[in-house]
């Protein structure tokens, strides 16, 4: 039975494939799956939605390639994919992904030194998310030469298996930045640069014109606001996607779409977030549990 009302989920890197398959029959049971086009139209074009759901995942970690791009042909359910082609070109990873197994413990002495703290309880990664991409990058090489560690081997998909689930017509590919820094950190030519280039290098890449972009991290005035959205429509994105976790609206701005983000979880979390339209940020708040934009906040 169709019940919910229309809604974006956003994915990142599928660890678990069953459980993403156990994800697209739990749609096919509750949503009507709609594509790209079919949110577009409906924000552009006053279509009528009614519990839609479109599927969208930034990064292009190789398990879209290898394990969700299958089930979504098995299932003809359509899907986006946001994608910086800065990282596809030069086949390296994004800074949370050189991360990932760094002992955080050395990590956090050097970020505390470059914010000129001493101690401090906040997660590596929310201090990490304070400074620019460059910073961010100064300090991961800091590591890899204090630890003698090298970078690791790309874990994302290359330039063929991007142009493969374009040219399949079932999945829509719109622009990330070119290296995923957090726009609101940047400065107005940095923030020019990642967002302009992502797009015209996507464009070229795909040979096609680029009108979709999802924001890094993509809390709305948190890590992107009206600069960054003024620079969208200046390069004729029609839609811009956050990580803003809530249903649609018709009136919602272009430059400013929700997505609720899905990681993981149970069967029964699963209902419970799509039941509260994808936000249980109330949840958290019960268990006294802090997020990690209020250690950014902090």
């Amino acid at each position: 039975m169709k019940i919910f009302p229309n809604i974006i989920l956003n994915f990142h890197a599928i660890k678990d494939p069953k459980w993403f398959e156990h994800i697209l029959k739990i749609i096919q049971r509750l949503y009507h799956p709609v594509s790209y086009e079919d949110i577009e139209n409906y924000y552009r074009n006053g279509k009528t939605l009614k519990h839609a759901c479109h599927i969208t995942f930034d990064d292009r970690h190789i398990s879209f390639y290898e394990t969700v791009f299958p089930l979504l042909k098995q299932y003809n359910i359509p899907a986006s994919i946001f994608v910086s082609p800065k990282v596809i070109t030069e086949r390296t990873n994004f800074w949370f992904q050189e991360i990932s197994d760094y002992d955080f413990n050395v990590l956090n002495k050097l970020v505390n030194k470059r914010l000129g703290i001493t101690d401090d309880d906040s997660p590596v990664k929310a201090k990490l998310k304070s400074l620019q991409i460059k910073e961010i990058w100064e300090i991961i090489y800091a590591y890899q030469e204090q630890t003698q560690t090298p970078p690791k081997s790309c874990m994302n998909m290359n330039i063929q298996q991007i142009k493969e689930v374009h040219q399949s017509g079932l999945v829509h590919i719109g622009a990330h930045t070119l290296t995923h820094p957090i726009l609101k950190n940047e400065n107005d030519d940095s923030v020019q640069y990642e967002i302009g280039n992502s797009i015209s290098e996507l464009s070229k890449l795909l040979d096609m014109p680029i009108h979709s972009f999802a924001y890094p991290n993509g809390k709305p005035g948190f890590d992107f606001g009206e600069r960054e959205m003024n620079i969208l429509k200046q390069h004729d994105i029609r839609l811009a996607f956050t990580t803003e976790e809530r249903t649609l609206r018709i009136n919602d701005n272009l430059m400013s779409v929700p997505r609720s983000g899905f990681e993981g979880g149970s069967t029964p979390y699963i209902y419970v977030k799509l039941m509260s339209g994808g936000n249980v940020n109330w949840m958290k708040k019960i268990i006294n549990k802090r997020d990690e934009q209020s250690y950014r906040e902090k």
